[in-house]
């Protein structure tokens, strides 16, 4: 019997037009109804990830910022944050080589450009952005109030992406973790910080058992969850590294993949 249910957000529970479709959405709740620990784990700041928890209308526990920050309710399950020198170094050495640069902060963001993804955030989530310099996280913590997790580099180049990701691997080696969450970003984020520690911190947390857990994911960072549950699912529309992790590859997120996966999994 299935104990927990973990799942990304963009790609995997959201459509491509960021909602849950009503399918899933049923779906996910009758998992809940079951006694089935449901938890959104996702790249996102945990304002950004509340439209997803008030479309499922369900308790959820929140495995945010690429497992770095979890938080069940009003309890910090784990608080992870990016060491300071590894942010200052990155961020002076990506200074003018990417569309943007962004910091993100438990419920906030702080951006470097006035791009689409800077105003669309501000209007899904609130107002929660800063434009600003984010070089300095003391800085950044002075204008949003709050400590950055991580920071993410967003740039349509998909070379420009993988040589990047390739020199800041090296660079940060050993003091930041350096993933992409899709081909057109990299996240530096805390040193051995990877969803699947989510998986674990969490199933220790509440007593479940590795094959008492499903996880969805549908990227590369998505593969460490995917391979760490009893049950790992890639999404269709999902990444090489993802798939190759999973047990399963469901339908696509526009085809109600995770719905998919359940019946198969849990109600049949």
């Amino acid at each position: 019997m299935l104990k927990a249910l973990f799942t990304d957000i963009d790609g995997t529970l959201f459509t491509s037009e960021l909602t849950i479709s009503e399918k899933t959405r049923k779906a996910i709740r009758k998992a809940h109804d079951m006694g089935v620990l449901i938890v959104l784990s996702s790249g996102r700041y945990i304002t950004g990830m509340r439209r997803a928890q008030e479309q499922l209308d369900l308790p959820v526990i929140y495995a945010a910022i690429n497992g770095a920050l979890i938080k069940d309710g009003d309890e910090y399950i784990r608080e992870n944050m990016i060491d300071k020198d590894a942010y200052r170094q990155a961020a002076a050495f990506l200074k003018g080589k990417a569309s943007s640069l962004i910091a993100f902060t438990e419920n906030r963001f702080a951006i470097d450009a006035d791009d689409e993804w800077y105003f669309r955030q501000n209007r899904i989530c609130g107002d929660t952005g800063v434009r600003m310099d984010i070089s300095d996280p003391d800085e950044v913590e002075r204008k949003t109030g709050e400590r950055p997790y991580k920071i993410l580099l967003k740039d349509n180049d998909r070379d420009k992406i993988n040589r990047l990701l390739h020199e800041l691997d090296e660079m940060l080696e050993g003091r930041a973790k350096v993933l992409s969450s899709g081909w057109n970003n990299i996240e530096i984020l805390p040193y051995g910080n990877d969803k699947m520690d989510a998986v674990r911190i969490i199933a220790n947390r509440y007593s479940i058992k590795r094959d008492e857990i499903i996880a969805f994911g549908d990227w590369d960072n998505d593969a460490g969850m995917i391979k760490t549950a009893g049950i790992g699912v890639a999404m269709a529309n999902g990444s090489d590294k993802a798939k190759a992790a999973a047990d399963y590859v469901t339908m696509s997120n526009d085809d109600d993949g995770i719905a998919h996966a359940l019946e198969r999994y849990l109600f049949s």
